[in-house]
């Protein structure tokens, strides 16, 4: 789907516009990153936050299909390295903004709104972690318990904004009714299925101050084959994947 160039561990991934490494994220480039990106590119919006950009994957991927402005956060240091150095190296790099803070002190710093926000968060409930897993929740001073995300998007986004979020899909409903508490409406679900006749492992979900029609979709990644992937995911990635 992408290529790497290079011979070692850190050498980038390349998109069809543009390149980018993870070296230094603990949160790594993969699927979940590419699906919420490619869908989130074909929301029109006027500015753009991405929560938790990691190394500003879903950021360049946006900028690539908008002229906006986007501004990308993250509270993890070798984060922000690696998406101030992708961002410089894209054809983007006075589009895209990187800005090293907690989402909770942006919210009580920042004077404007967004039309579109997006998040790739790496987890939210312990009680869904392995021991080892909640040790690290645990150490990580950057963690952002899913309420304050909810909470915070909702003073962030405008009047007719949209929240695109994409989790595991046992989540669903937990971050549905917090959303709901918030003030935000669920206007689109897209399950993703790893292959045809398995349980969705992932949903996207998008959320707007606006109530209304619920959009429900369904994307699958591969078919029978090991790497065959669908005629939906290949339409839906192809302006950004190298082989598709």
């Amino acid at each position: 789907m992408n290529s790497r160039t290079g011979s070692s561990h850190s050498r980038p991934f390349r998109f069809k516009q543009f390149s980018l490494s993870d070296e230094g994220c603990a949160m790594k480039i993969g699927t979940d990153g590419v699906l919420l990106g490619s869908v989130a590119a074909g929301y029109p919006a006027a500015r753009v936050l991405d929560i938790g950009t990691g190394c500003g994957l879903i950021a360049l991927m946006i900028a690539q299909e908008t002229e906006a402005p986007v501004t990308a956060i993250d509270s993890e240091e070798g984060a922000i390295n690696a998406a101030r150095k992708n961002v410089a190296q894209s054809p983007w790099p006075n589009q895209v903004k990187v800005i090293q803070c907690r989402f909770q002190e942006f919210v009580l710093e920042v004077n404007e709104s967004f039309d579109l926000l997006v998040c790739n968060p790496p987890y939210f409930r312990k009680s869904l972690l392995s021991p080892d897993e909640q040790r690290n929740l645990a150490r990580h001073s950057g963690c952002l318990p899913a309420p304050e995300l909810l909470d915070g998007v909702a003073r962030l986004i405008s009047p007719e904004g949209h929240f695109l979020i994409i989790l595991p899909a046992e989540q669903e409903m937990y971050v549905e009714t917090l959303a709901l508490e918030s003030g935000l409406s669920c206007r689109r679900k897209i399950l993703v299925h790893p292959s045809p006749g398995r349980k969705p492992k992932r949903i996207i979900l998008g959320f707007s101050q606006q109530a209304g029609p619920l959009l429900s979709e369904t994307v699958v990644i591969e078919n029978e084959q090991r790497h065959a992937y669908s005629e939906a995911y290949m339409a839906l990635t192809r302006k950004y994947y190298l082989d598709f």
